[in-house]
C-alpha cells in the first residue's frame, strides 16, 4: 500500500477487502483468479471455472489447439471478456448486461453468487490451463 508503512500484512482487515487497481487488464485478471482460488480453498469449495465458447461465423470452434489458443488470449484483445472466469459462491459480481429485467437482474447491480448451474455431459474441463488447480470444476 503507497504511502502506509504502518501496514503490515495486506491478509488482514481491512486491507484483504479493499479495492485493487490494476493498471494492466492482465494484471487484473491474474489478481482475480489468484483471489478465486484462494477465497475457494479458504472455504473448503472446489474453484469452479466458467470456459468461454467461442464460435467463427455461428459455427462453434472445435480444434483443441485453437480453442485452448483462443483461451489463452489476453482480455484485450477478446473485447474484455476472459476465456476462463471463475467464481466462488459468496464472491460479489456485478452484472454488466441485463439478465431478466423483471427480477432485477439489470446492468450494474452488485449481487452476490450462490450456485451455478449446468448439465454435466455439457462441460469439459480439458481446456483449463495450469491457472486453476487440478480439481477445478
Amino acid at each position: 500500500v503507497v504511502g502506509q508503512p504502518s501496514v503490515s500484512s495486506l491478509r488482514e482487515s481491512p486491507w484483504n477487502e479493499a479495492p485493487i487497481l490494476a493498471y494492466r487488464n492482465e494484471v487484473r485478471t491474474q489478481v482475480n483468479n489468484k483471489a478465486a482460488v484462494h477465497n475457494a480453498a479458504q472455504l473448503s469449495f472446489q474453484p469452479m471455472v466458467c470456459v468461454a465458447q467461442d464460435s467463427c461465423q455461428g459455427k462453434p470452434i472445435e480444434d483443441p489447439i485453437l480453442v485452448k489458443k483462443l483461451l489463452e488470449l489476453s482480455n484485450s484483445k477478446t473485447e474484455h471478456l476472459p476465456g476462463l472466469l471463475p467464481f466462488v459462491p459468496g464472491m460479489p459480481v456485478i452484472l454488466t448486461q441485463n439478465l431478466a429485467v423483471e427480477l432485477g437482474l439489470i446492468n450494474g447491480i452488485n449481487e452476490i453468487f450462490r450456485q451455478l448451474v449446468y448439465e454435466a455431459d455439457s462441460v469439459s474441463t480439458d481446456a483449463l490451463s495450469n491457472t486453476f488447480p487440478n480439481n477445478t470444476q
